[in-house]
């Protein structure tokens, strides 16, 4: 009976870390105990599942998710690679800073095939970090503006060190603080302080994101919508990204739209979706498939090779 309590418990343990640590990753100098406390396992039972759903790759270490307190910069991206898009798609999923990237599947003549959202600590970095690719975009607009009062990283060692993952062991602070050159309790009032001023949201143990492309579709307005309309779309459940922009010759798309459908289903979900918010159609759309490289933005996992 014992055993089978035990099993039962394993078992639920693991699909509660498959599906993300619903808790903020504890900022403790024994992060496990804190955790197995409030998931009927122990510290060691907890800690040997991590390890092993992190060697097959089924966990990350654990990882940051910095707060609107940190400065940085946003942008979304287009490009026209010639033929075949698959050498950019590489390269781009390769950049730090890259969490969100878009494939047209039946590209349009005159419009980019390739889309990009991208965050960097200030905008020298974005352009480092784009000279790296086989072409560049043919436009770029900047997405969400900086948050009043917020401020730069500082302290780049450690915030590197966070993005080079927390290992799962017992004491993942000391052991970060060690590779760092000072104490825990230096390290963890550092991560303390960062969370009570907004620069870091939190830490997270969880899966890594799907690496199978979602099928999509992307629709472009040159007109402005109406304020109604836009925050009908906002709320709208089907709706994954909505972009507004001034409309330039470099970006004439005053609305976009992603949407997650498939393919077969895509133009009629976008249709009914721009009838309910009061929208006309796009002036143009296109299939995609949405990738995914990496949860968040990594924003000086490479700085020190980009100086």
């Amino acid at each position: 009976m014992l055993h089978t309590s035990h099993v039962s418990c394993c078992a639920s343990l693991r699909q509660a870390l498959l599906q993300g640590w619903q808790q903020s990753f504890p900022l403790h100098s024994s992060p496990f105990r804190q955790m197995a406390a409030s998931s009927g396992a122990t510290p060691r039972e907890l800690l040997a599942l991590c390890q092993d759903l992190h060697r097959k790759g089924s966990l990350q270490l654990v990882l940051p998710t910095w707060g609107d307190g940190l400065l940085r910069t946003r942008w979304r991206l287009a490009f026209s690679p010639a033929g075949d898009d698959a050498p950019l798609a590489r390269a781009l999923a390769a950049l730090p800073g890259c969490f969100h990237m878009e494939r047209s599947t039946e590209p349009v003549p005159g419009l980019p095939s390739v889309w990009a959202e991208m965050e960097a600590s200030d905008d020298a970095s974005l352009d480092r970090q784009l000279h790296r690719l086989p072409l560049l975009p043919v436009a770029r607009i900047a997405l969400a503006p900086v948050t009043p009062g917020a401020h730069a990283c500082d302290d780049v060692d450690t915030a590197r060190a966070l993005e080079a993952g927390l290992q799962l062991c017992s004491r993942p602070y000391a052991e970060c603080a060690r590779r760092l050159g000072c104490s825990e309790s230096k390290l963890l009032a550092r991560l303390l302080k960062w969370r009570r001023s907004g620069v870091l949201a939190g830490l997270s143990l969880k899966p890594p994101p799907s690496r199978v492309p979602q099928p999509g579709l992307l629709a472009l307005w040159t007109g402005t919508p109406a304020p109604e309309a836009l925050q009908k779309l906002h709320d709208h459940p089907g709706i994954d990204r909505v972009i507004t922009a001034p409309g330039t010759v470099g970006w004439p798309w005053r609305l976009s739209v992603v949407l997650h459908a498939a393919p077969q289903l895509a133009l009629d979900q976008l249709r009914e979706a721009v009838l309910h918010v009061g929208l006309r159609l796009p002036d143009a759309s296109l299939k995609l498939q949405i990738e995914r490289p990496r949860d968040h933005a990594l924003l000086f996992r490479l700085q020190a090779t980009d100086a």
